[in-house]
C-alpha cells in the first residue's frame, strides 16, 4: 500500500549541512530569521555584528513599541466611545488603530500550511478530497496516524488514487510530512532532497536501529563501506528533522511584520525586502587569523575552521534567502499586477508548479519562500500565499476561483431582498457571464464566503 521506499535505484547525491541550512533560512519569516541570527551570533565566535546601523533601527523599533503599547493600553469603555467621550486619556486615531489591528494574524497551523499546498497542487477534486482526509489525520509531528490498508474502503477510492494523493503530500513543505513514523519521515526527507546519498538512504532504510545503538562496524560490513562513512552518514542524518510538523505553533495570534514592502512608482512597482532590522553579520578577523598562526594547536585550528565554514554558510544563506524572495515576489507582482492596480479585481489563477517552472526552481522552494510571510502593499497587507489561486477551466481560459467567489458575493449582496437568489439561479446568471460551474460548486463557494442559503436569507430579510 505505501509508496515503495526501498533503496534500490536511489540516485547518489550529497546531502550537505549547507543545503539544509539554506532551506531552513529560506523558510523563516523576518522575525524568526532575526531570532535565528541572534542565536548564531551567541553561539559562533567567528560571527560578529556590524552595529553602525543599529541606532536608527532602535529608534524605529522604539516608535513601533510605543504605538503598540498605546494600542494595547487603551482602556476606552464602549459606552464612552458611543457617547463620544474620550475619558482621561486621548485615544489614538481610528486609522492608526485599524492599521495595527490589521497586523494581528493567527499563527498558521500545520493543517493550514498543508491544506493551502493541496489547494494549489491537487490534480482534481478527487485528489483534493483524499488529500484533505489524509492531512486531517496527521499528528502534531506531521506523522500519518491512520492504517493505510483501510483507506481505500474508508475513502471509497482506489489504492492507486490513495497512493497518488499521499505521494503528492509527501512532496510538500515541511519535508518529511506524511510518514507513519520516524524512519519513513527521514526517508521522505532524503527523497525530497534529491534522493540523498545512497549509503545514507540505505542506512536509514535497513540499519536505523543499529545506527542508534552505535553498531557502526555491523553497518559497514553489511553495506560494504567504511566505519568512517557510517559516522559521516550519521552526522548528515542528524541534520534531518525528526518531527517536521513541530515548527508550526498553536499560539492564537501574533503581530505581522511584513517581509516585503511594495512601492508604486509611476504605474510600476518596486520591491523592497524588509531586512534592515536584521543583524548585519561579518566574519571575525581575530579568530580567522588563528588559522595562519603556527603556535595555535591543531585541535583549536580545526574548531576555528569548522566555525568559520558555518559562519560563511549562514551569511551566504541569508543572501540567498533575500535573492530568492526578491525573485519570487517580482514574479508574483508581475503576474498579479491587475490585482494590485484595481481594488475589486481578483488575483489570477496561479499554482506552485507554474511559478516554479517560470522561476526554474522546485515547487518546494516556492512554497518555502512564501511560507508564513507577508507583503505590505501601498494600501493593504497580504499573505504571499494569497497570490496562489486555484483556477477553473472555462471557454475563455482559466478563471480564478477567487474571481468567481467575488461574483457570487456581489450577486447575493445586490439581490432583491423580497426574492433572494437560489443557487440554481446564481448558476444560470454566471453561465450567461461565461462561467460554467455546477450548482453544487455554487453552494460550495457560497458556504466558503459564509453566505447563508436561499431559505435562510429569505427568512432573515423577511424579518426586516
Amino acid at each position: 500500500m505505501p509508496m515503495d521506499m526501498r533503496p534500490e535505484g536511489v540516485q547518489k547525491m550529497m546531502l550537505t549541512a549547507k543545503m539544509l541550512l539554506n532551506m531552513h533560512v529560506l523558510q523563516l519569516n523576518i522575525m524568526d530569521l532575526r531570532t535565528f541570527l541572534q542565536a548564531e551570533l551567541e553561539e559562533n565566535p567567528l560571527l560578529e555584528e556590524d552595529l553602525s546601523a543599529s541606532e536608527a533601527i532602535d529608534e524605529d523599533e522604539s516608535r513601533f513599541d510605543e504605538e503598540i503599547s498605546e494600542l494595547n493600553d487603551e482602556k476606552v469603555d464602549k459606552e464612552e466611545l458611543a457617547s463620544g467621550s474620550e475619558g482621561e486619556r486621548p485615544s489614538i486615531s481610528k486609522e492608526k488603530k485599524d492599521y495595527f489591528e490589521s497586523l494581528i494574524v493567527k499563527k498558521e497551523s500545520l493543517y493550514d500550511h498543508l491544506h493551502w499546498q493541496l489547494e494549489v497542487s491537487a490534480r482534481d477534486d478527487e485528489q483534493k478530497r483524499i488529500g484533505e482526509f489524509l492531512i486531517r489525520n496527521f499528528d502534531d509531528n506531521g506523522y500519518l496516524k491512520v492504517d493505510l490498508k483501510e483507506l481505500p474502503e474508508i475513502l471509497n477510492a482506489s489504492t492507486e488514487k490513495v497512493r497518488s494523493a499521499l505521494g503528492l503530500i509527501r512532496t510538500f513543505d515541511p519535508a518529511g510530512v506524511g510518514g507513519r513514523d520516524l524512519k519513513e519521515s527521514l526517508l521522505i526527507q532524503l527523497l525530497n532532497f534529491g534522493k540523498g546519498d545512497t549509503h545514507i538512504y540505505r542506512i536509514v532504510y535497513w540499519h536505523l536501529e543499529d545506527l542508534e545503538k552505535g553498531n557502526f562496524e555491523k553497518i559497514a560490513q553489511a553495506l560494504s563501506i567504511t566505519t568512517q562513512e557510517v559516522e559521516a552518514a550519521k552526522k548528515r542524518i542528524s541534520y534531518l528533522t525528526p518531527n517536521p510538523g513541530a515548527a508550526f505553533s498553536k499560539e492564537a495570534a501574533t503581530y505581522i511584520v511584513p517581509d516585503v514592502i511594495l512601492y508604486k512608482n509611476n504605474g510600476t512597482y518596486d520591491i523592497e525586502i524588509s531586512d534592515r532590522d536584521l543583524p548585519r553579520l561579518y566574519l571575525s578577523t581575530a579568530y580567522s587569523a588563528a588559522l595562519k598562526n603556527k603556535q595555535v594547536e591543531p585541535a583549536t585550528k580545526e574548531y576555528v575552521r569548522k566555525k568559520l565554514s558555518h559562519a560563511r554558510w549562514v551569511i551566504d544563506a541569508v543572501k540567498k534567502r533575500k535573492n530568492t524572495i526578491n525573485r519570487v515576489c517580482g514574479y508574483l507582482v508581475d503576474k498579479q499586477k491587475d490585482f494590485f492596480d484595481e481594488t475589486n479585481t481578483a488575483a489570477k489563477p496561479l499554482t506552485l508548479k507554474e511559478a516554479a517552472k517560470a522561476l526554474l526552481v522546485s515547487e518546494a522552494t516556492v512554497s518555502r519562500t512564501v511560507s508564513n510571510k507577508y507583503l505590505q502593499a501601498p494600501d493593504r497587507i497580504f499573505s504571499l500565499k494569497s497570490f496562489f489561486v486555484k483556477g477553473i477551466k472555462q471557454d475563455s481560459g482559466m478563471v480564478s476561483t477567487m474571481s468567481i467567489k467575488m461574483k457570487i458575493k456581489e450577486l447575493v449582496e445586490n439581490e432583491d431582498s423580497a426574492r433572494p437568489l437560489k443557487d440554481l439561479e446564481i448558476q444560470s446568471i454566471l453561465k450567461d457571464q461565461g462561467i460554467k460551474i455546477s450548482r453544487r460548486t455554487v453552494a460550495k463557494y457560497r458556504d466558503s464566503l459564509k453566505l447563508p442559503p436561499y431559505n435562510t436569507r429569505k427568512g432573515e430579510k423577511g424579518l426586516h
